[in-house]
């Protein structure tokens, strides 16, 4: 990334202005990266070697809506895989079709795009032990509806999980954060099976 930074109380064009917190840009003032947007990641190369990745925390402005900062993080918020759109689920069924299985019920989407249909409960205890600090699982049942039906887990820094549930709209979600991954399994292995949890 380039050293660009603003002198003159508005960044070159094709740029915006951005605080970091931390890392080797934590001092800057007055540093620019390109945009508007905001890239989501930033790799910076460190000095004795390598790269340092700041994360995107949020995108906001003191005073002038025209003049966006982005808020750069060590750690920006945890990014949990997107759901299948309503055409990656029709794929999913053709393809399902093609091979002479039968309908997908439910989907298990983990870090680095692994997807898995239909997981046993052997899949889903692998899934939730693969697990890292920040990282998602999430899954989610294959309906005819346009409401997303969905449970998600987070494995937090703390080794806590968070579990975000949604029956339906997004007025229908609920989160809690169970004390361990015992409590999570069975939230889980419920949901996946249809069963109060």
């Amino acid at each position: 990334m380039e050293d660009v930074f603003d002198t003159t109380g508005r960044p070159p064009k094709g740029w915006m202005h951005a605080i970091f917190h931390g890392g080797p840009y934590g001092e800057d003032v007055g540093r620019c990266i390109p945009g508007p947007p905001a890239p989501a990641t930033l790799s910076v190369p460190l000095a004795e070697g390598g790269e340092h990745v700041y994360r995107l925390w949020t995108v906001g402005s003191w005073s002038d809506p025209d003049d966006p900062i982005a808020v750069y993080n060590l750690d920006g918020p945890p990014v949990p895989p997107p759901l299948l759109t309503d055409q990656e689920m029709e794929w999913l069924r053709e393809g399902q079709q093609r091979k002479g299985l039968g309908p997908v019920r439910l989907v298990a989407l983990a870090p680095g795009g692994r997807l898995v249909c239909d997981p046993d409960a052997p899949t889903i205890d692998a899934m939730l032990a693969e697990l890292r600090h920040r990282e998602h699982m999430l899954l989610q049942r294959l309906t005819d509806h346009e409401d997303n039906w969905y449970i998600q887990v987070l494995l937090d820094e703390d080794d806590s999980y968070e579990v975000v549930h949604q029956a339906g709209t997004a007025a229908e979600r609920e989160g809690t954060r169970p004390a361990s991954q015992a409590a999570v399994r069975d939230a889980v292995l419920r949901w996946a099976a249809d069963q109060p949890s």
